[in-house]
């Protein structure tokens, strides 16, 4: 072979492999673009989609608080709603010696505060739209029969009937910015509102610091924010027996409350007697073990709740009939579940 062949088969030799060298070079640009692509995906999905899920005890339960969003936002936002719902705690147990509201029941000192002094407002109201039925001053109840602490017991008839003379929303006076009392015996309990009013306030954190998807569980007490990416937020609905549910509710920027004889209670020769009180007779409600409230707002959602689940089916749920946006599920004594018009076809069954 002469030099002018050899060099002319080593051009073409060259030439072949750099034609195949850029075809290959095309084909991994092609693919590490891909990759990463699909790597920005993931991390963006990452960032935009974290669940952040936090525990905390508080309000004599565990609550419990997710948030959907970028890992940084959601997690300062769940902080931020927690210490917010930890300071309602504070500032409304009758139990904190720093609280108001102790000082009011124990020294008589009037409650100013603006802030109890509206959930206070909003109390008296469904008080008298209830007839009665739900009462902020059933404190003096609540200690007698032994439900602040573990020593339970029924009293004798004496006893409630001395006890009920401290009881009665009417005895309280709310005006010129401060809340009085006529009578000192008597004792507030803001817990049947002041939950639903720490599940609002949590939520509004929320929402300040970007989060338009999340879930808080107050003890089974249950505010949905926005939808769960694309779908609605499943809320169980508690069984008043046993551990089962009765089902699931789909809900979005709902309020899903449970009342019920299992949460806190007694039982002595045969009878359950748990811890809500109808203040009218100074005995637990009968007839009722369970019942679950839905509306927009926690914190009518939360006191609307004690509220029919002392008048029961006939007045309870013809109540609710009557307010819009709110819907009710009540379990008698008997067993029998009673739906308000807007559920009858909402509890869906778990297979």
């Amino acid at each position: 072979m002469t030099w002018r062949a050899l060099r002319l088969s080593f051009t073409q030799g060259a030439g072949e492999k750099m034609g195949l060298f850029k075809k290959w070079k095309w084909v991994l640009i092609s693919v590490c673009a891909l990759l990463l692509v699909l790597l920005g995906i993931r991390y963006y999905n990452l960032y935009r989609f974290h669940l952040e899920k936090q525990t905390r005890f508080m309000m004599d339960t565990y609550v419990t608080i997710y948030a959907v969003g970028p890992q940084g936002r959601s997690v300062e936002a769940v902080n931020a709603a927690l210490d917010r719902m930890q300071e309602v705690d504070v500032k409304f147990n009758a139990l904190n010696p720093v609280s108001p509201v102790y000082a009011f029941n124990h020294r008589g000192v009037p409650i100013a505060d603006p802030e109890i002094l509206e959930i206070v407002r909003l109390a008296l109201q469904i008080a008298r739209e209830s007839d009665g039925a739900f009462d902020i001053t059933v404190q003096p109840l609540i200690e007698l029969w032994g439900f602040y602490g573990e020593a339970r017991r029924l009293p004798e008839p004496g006893e409630i009937k001395a006890s009920l003379e401290n009881v009665g929303y009417r005895q309280l006076i709310l005006a010129d910015g401060k809340l009085e009392k006529r009578n000192p015996g008597l004792r507030i309990d803001l817990g049947g509102i002041a939950k639903g009013y720490a599940v609002k306030e949590a939520a509004a954190v929320l929402r300040a610091k970007g989060i338009t998807s999340g879930l808080i569980d107050a003890g089974g007490d249950v505010f949905a924010l926005g939808k769960k990416g694309p779908q609605l937020w499943k809320v169980g609905i508690r069984a008043p027996r046993g551990d089962k549910l009765l089902g699931y509710i789909e809900v979005e920027d709902l309020a899903v409350m449970g009342s019920g004889d299992y949460e806190r209670f007694f039982i002595q020769d045969g009878r359950r007697y748990h811890h809500i009180f109808n203040p009218a007779t100074g005995y637990p409600t009968q007839g009722v073990t369970a019942t679950t409230l839905i509306h927009p707002d926690p914190v009518l959602a939360d006191a609307w709740n004690t509220a029919i689940f002392i008048l029961g089916p006939d007045k309870g749920l013809k109540l609710v009939e009557k307010m819009p946006g709110m819907e009710a599920i009540m379990v008698t004594e008997a067993g029998e579940i009673l739906f308000t018009s807007g559920m009858k076809n909402a509890l869906n069954t778990i297979q």
